[in-house]
């Protein structure tokens, strides 16, 4: 398997001709969790948040039950996310049972469906719940910069639903929405060759066996601790490296299963003074008219480059729930800030030695997510045209389809079904390069973009992350998923030049 840095210094030098390419505000309890110093208590407060907080103002539903300790008092957690040893110790443990539910931290929340004792260890496993089965009065309010300093990168290596192929073209957000990779809204006259069948699940998708991913020493199946730094992961044939660095938040993703085929795509939001507001109440257990916005984002920028040595043969496409959270647990919180991703890639490449390669900025106007219970809807507009920069060899038309979804949330629960305010962001990309055999004449290329915003405050989780989580899960689950909306804020493609052999 390519290391990140290593297919990323060589991205598309296949053989022979692919070469030269290039604070609620709420105060913490005696006992909520805060570190007690040292190295070890800010790494388990980074890897597992921190406690429920004792705040006078904050009601909890009846039947939470509230474990003291914070994260001291968690053993470990499994690679998925859903079981969490705990000190069986540790006061509160003795009143877990199935059907209450667990708050021992910001991460290690959710309803109980197994609880199993060992010795002086108690393993707990979690169905996802909602803020307000866990909140009955709560007042979170919070403005909080996402800078890098405060970070903590968090593995999940076997997070339910990571990586799937499509049965069609489909959007990430979920595993039901189209998003028009073709003459609806794609990448204009791209044509992705079939891949060879395969069994599908009930709702269309092929769930792809991956390796376990042991990048962090997580022997035995365990949540890796945080780390302070972004690092790659491999999900299947790819890997992926959620990042924030000075002025951008971004994800790179890369194919890395043999040298026949090299994507790379980097998708940016690049920021300045990036922030995070929140006024959400929760009265009687119902949130009310609330605020939950993300400022600081001035325009989204991609690359992308792909090559194949075998044309049409070397095609693949998946869908990927990236097993990496990008987290600030803030000792005192009872809830942490999260920022995940999802993406899609399709690539469409006919012909030997085929490459193709584009880049493009778009300026972001306005704020995301929603202010007093209303959807904000930011503008795009053009910074550096994706069309000026689309070049490539090819005997035929190629390309590729890229789709991909940022979500920053303030929450607690699993991995899986993080539950609270939320904003997104989702973009679906396509390019295409003409035949360079039609060149005398004219060579054609042409692009799309389409971009929608989303936001609200319940849980969200894909279909395949549903699926994957039933099957987890020792009971049948049952938990509201939140009707979410997206309101497409751009729509765009574009052919040139606009002449009858480019256009038809």
């Amino acid at each position: 398997m390519c290391g990140w840095r290593r297919w990323c210094g060589s991205l598309l030098v296949v053989p022979v001709l692919l070469v030269g390419m290039a604070g609620c505000g709420l105060d913490p309890g005696d006992d909520g969790g805060a570190p007690a110093g040292g190295t070890a208590a800010s790494e388990a407060g980074r890897t597992y948040g921190y406690g429920p907080s004792r705040d006078r103002s904050i009601r909890y539903q009846p039947d939470v039950v509230l474990v003291e300790g914070g994260p001291e008092a968690i053993r470990s957690a499994s690679a998925d996310g859903t079981t969490w040893v705990l000190d069986a110790g540790a006061p509160g443990a003795d009143d877990l049972e199935p059907g209450r539910i667990m708050y021992a931290t910001s991460r290690a929340v959710g309803r109980v469906v197994q609880a199993r004792r060992s010795g002086d260890e108690l393993a707990v496993t979690l169905a996802p719940v909602t803020l307000t089965e866990v909140f009955r009065n709560a007042h979170f309010r919070t403005e909080r910069r996402f800078d890098e300093a405060d970070l903590a990168y968090q593995e999940v290596p076997n997070l339910p639903g990571a990586v799937s192929v499509p049965a069609g073209t489909r959007s990430p957000e979920t595993a039901d929405t189209p998003i028009g990779l073709d003459g609806g809204g794609g990448a204009p006259g791209l044509t992705v060759p079939a891949l060879a069948a395969a069994p599908r699940d009930d709702d269309g998708s092929t769930v792809v066996a991956m390796r376990p991913i042991r990048l962090a020493p997580a022997g035995g199946g365990r949540l890796p601790p945080a780390r302070e730094r972004n690092f790659a992961v491999s999900v299947g044939d790819w890997e992926a490296q959620p990042y924030r660095t000075p002025g951008k938040l971004g994800l790179k993703i890369g194919y890395a299963a043999n040298e026949n085929l090299k994507v790379y795509i980097d998708f940016a939001m690049n920021v300045a003074d990036l922030r995070i507001r929140a006024d959400v109440p929760i009265s009687n257990g119902r949130i009310g008219s609330s605020t939950f916005a993300v400022d600081g984002i001035r325009s989204i920028s991609v690359d992308v480059s792909a090559g194949a040595a075998n044309g049409a043969d070397d095609n693949r496409k998946v869908r990927v729930e990236v097993p990496v959270e990008i987290n600030i647990p803030i000792a005192g919180e009872p809830l942490v800030y999260s920022n995940t991703w999802k993406f899609i890639v399709t690539t469409g490449l006919s012909g030997r030695n085929t490459t193709v390669t584009a880049a493009g900025e778009w300026a972001v106007n306005g704020t995301l997510g929603v202010i007093g219970g209303t959807l904000q809807k930011p503008t795009l507009s053009v910074v550096r045209s994706i069309m000026d920069s689309i070049t490539g060899i090819s005997i035929g038309p190629s390309g590729l389809a890229f789709a991909v979804e940022t979500k920053i949330q303030f929450g607690i629960g699993i991995p899986a079904a993080f539950a609270g305010p939320y904003a997104k962001l989702v973009v679906d990309l396509g390019v295409t390069n003409g035949s360079a055999l039609g060149a005398p004449l004219a060579r054609c290329v042409s692009a799309s973009l389409n971009a929608k915003v989303g936001g609200g405050f319940g849980i969200t989780a894909s279909s395949v992350a549903v699926e994957a989580l039933q099957k987890l899960l020792p009971t049948k689950l049952k938990f509201e998923l939140e009707s979410e909306k997206l309101w497409p804020i751009h729509r765009a493609a574009q052919t040139l030049p606009n002449v009858p052999l480019c256009v038809g």
